[in-house]
């Protein structure tokens, strides 16, 4: 557990500890929060010369996936140039979304998993009360802001008995949460990215 990254702060605030070697000799120390990051983008970028352009299986990591995570790193540094050059390379590599006019919204949870948007698969282990629909509550004043006809209503919120509402859109095709990579975000990510920059239409050619 460490604090976001934060230009400025980073150097000095302390992040992970940081192990690169399998000496038990070795003292494992904590590391700033750039170094986390630093390495993080270092493994990426090795790893994305190395991997195949796609996986065999959803399971397995792939330069796409590596990109992706590449994206959503730099993103989160604030680094919009190459979080948007990332996204895109992974895009290239796999573009591909879901129609939702072809998904079921009577389906308990209307999502496959390893589904066409999937870039890597992967799920999230937390407890019952953030993981199933009848505990895990979505703030009403989020919920409003979609319009009555958008298909994510009905496909990622369910009305609970007591009148609150839950999320059940998890890629998982189960209630455990998806913590993959998926092309939905990647999008989004090169969207705002070009917003940023100032191509305001590009970042909409995108979302449309």
């Amino acid at each position: 557990f460490a604090p976001p990254y934060i230009e400025g702060d980073a150097e000095r605030e302390l992040g992970m500890p940081l192990r690169l070697t399998s000496d038990t000799q070795v003292r494992t120390v904590r590391k700033s929060v750039d170094e986390n990051y630093t390495q993080i983008i270092d493994d990426l970028k090795g790893a994305a010369k190395l991997l195949p352009p796609m996986p065999m299986f959803k399971t397995d990591a792939s330069k796409a996936g590596a990109f992706a995570l590449l994206a959503r790193c730099c993103l989160a540094m604030r680094d919009y140039k190459n979080a948007l050059l990332f996204a895109d390379s992974c895009l290239q590599l796999h573009p591909a979304l879901l129609d939702y006019n072809q998904l079921n919204p009577a389906d308990n949870i209307p999502f496959e998993p390893f589904n066409e948007e999937v870039i890597h698969h992967g799920t999230s282990r937390l407890s019952s009360a953030l993981t199933y629909v009848t505990y895990g509550q979505v703030d009403s004043a989020l919920y409003r802001l979609y319009h009555t006809n958008d298909l994510r209503l009905q496909l990622f919120f369910q009305h609970n008995r007591d009148g609150s509402i839950g999320f059940r859109g998890h890629y998982t095709g189960t209630a455990e949460p998806f913590g993959g990579l998926a092309a939905d975000e990647i999008w989004l990510i090169r969207a705002e990215c070009l917003a940023r920059a100032g191509e305001s239409d590009a970042a909409l050619d995108d979302l449309a």
